[in-house]
C-alpha cells in the first residue's frame, strides 16, 4: 500500500483532547467496523477503529440518526471522536444536531461550503456552545483513528478553494484505510469532482475494496472512468426507499453492473456492517 505523506490532525490525539482511553475489550480485538446506517434519504457511515475510537461520516436528515447510532455505539458511551459532514445539505449533517446534544463530541470536519439555511445555522451554533474544535479539509490531511493499527482517514477532495462550486461538486471524498482494506467515501461528489481527484492521484492511492456510491445514485455521480481506477468489489448506495428524486439512476446501476460489482442498498437491506481485520472485508449479518 503507498503510503502518503500527511497532515495529521493533532486534535485526534488522545493526550490533546483528552479523551477517554478505549475500553480494554475494544482494544483487544483488532478490527474495523464500518456500518453504513439505514436513515432514509440521506447518508451516515458510522466507523469503529480497534481501539474504540468513533467517527461519523455524515449525519442523516433531521432526527434521523439516534436510533440506528443507538444499535452499533458501546453500551453506555457517549462520546463520538469526529462528526465529518461532507457537504452542508441538510441530509448529511441535520442529524448530528441531536448528536452533539446527546454525546461529547470530540472535532467536526468539514469541506469547507456554507449554508444559509437556518438549519445549517443551528447546527453551528450547537458547535460553538460547546466549543469543539471544527476544521475545514483540504486534500492531504489525515485523520488518524488508531495509530497502533493504522486506521487513518485520508482527505483526497477538496484540494482548493471551493467558493463557486456547487454543496455537491465540493462535497468531501476520502478514503479509509486499515491496512490492506480500503474504503472509498464520496458524500454526493459529481463526475466533475471525480474527474479532479483522478487527475490529481495515483491509481494506487484511489484504490479499494468499498466504495460509497456518490449522491445516493444520482446519475451525476459514479462515472465508468472513476470506477475503473477505484475497482471496488463492492457498492453501497444509501437512500430512502420511494424517494422523490427517483434515486438510485440507471446510469450508475448500469455502470456498476458493467463492472461486475457487487451493489448494496440501504433501502433494501436496512444498515450494512462490513467488519475488516486489515486484510480483507467480511459482512456482518
Amino acid at each position: 500500500m503507498k503510503k502518503v505523506r500527511v497532515i495529521i490532525f493533532s486534535i485526534l490525539c488522545v493526550a490533546t483532547l483528552g479523551f477517554a482511553s478505549a475500553p480494554a475489550w475494544a482494544q483487544k480485538i483488532p478490527e474495523l467496523r464500518v456500518s453504513f446506517l439505514d436513515v432514509g434519504q440521506g447518508d451516515a457511515i458510522y466507523i469503529q477503529a480497534p481501539n474504540g475510537r468513533q467517527m461519523i461520516i455524515d449525519g442523516g436528515p433531521p432526527g434521523s440518526l439516534i436510533e440506528p447510532l443507538s444499535e452499533h455505539v458501546p453500551f453506555g458511551d457517549r462520546s463520538i471522536d469526529v462528526l465529518v459532514v461532507t457537504n452542508p445539505d441538510a441530509d448529511h449533517y441535520a442529524g448530528f444536531i441531536d448528536i452533539l446534544r446527546e454525546y461529547s463530541v470530540g472535532a467536526v470536519v468539514e469541506s469547507g461550503t456554507q449554508s444559509q439555511s437556518k438549519t445549517y445555522a443551528l447546527f453551528h451554533s450547537e458547535i460553538t456552545e460547546r466549543n469543539i474544535p471544527h476544521l475545514f479539509a483540504r486534500k492531504g490531511m489525515t485523520i488518524t483513528l488508531d495509530s497502533e493499527y493504522g486506521v487513518v482517514f485520508e482527505v483526497l477532495f477538496p484540494d482548493r478553494d471551493m467558493t463557486g462550486w456547487s454543496n455537491n461538486d465540493s462535497s468531501l471524498v476520502g478514503r479509509l484505510v486499515y491496512g490492506e482494506s480500503e474504503i472509498m467515501f464520496t458524500g454526493d461528489s459529481t463526475i466533475r469532482t471525480e474527474t479532479v481527484i483522478l487527475q490529481s492521484n495515483p491509481a494506487s492511492a484511489l484504490l479499494s475494496d468499498i466504495l460509497k456510491v456518490g449522491h445516493h445514485g444520482s446519475k451525476t455521480s459514479t462515472s465508468s472512468a472513476f470506477l475503473q481506477v477505484v475497482r471496488p468489489d463492492i457498492a453501497i448506495l444509501s437512500l430512502g426507499e420511494k424517494n422523490s428524486y427517483g434515486h438510485p439512476h440507471k446510469e450508475p446501476l448500469l455502470a456498476l453492473a458493467t463492472e461486475n460489482i457487487t451493489t448494496l442498498r440501504t433501502d433494501q437491506e436496512g444498515t450494512i456492517t462490513y467488519v475488516s481485520d486489515g486484510v480483507t472485508f467480511r459482512r456482518e449479518k
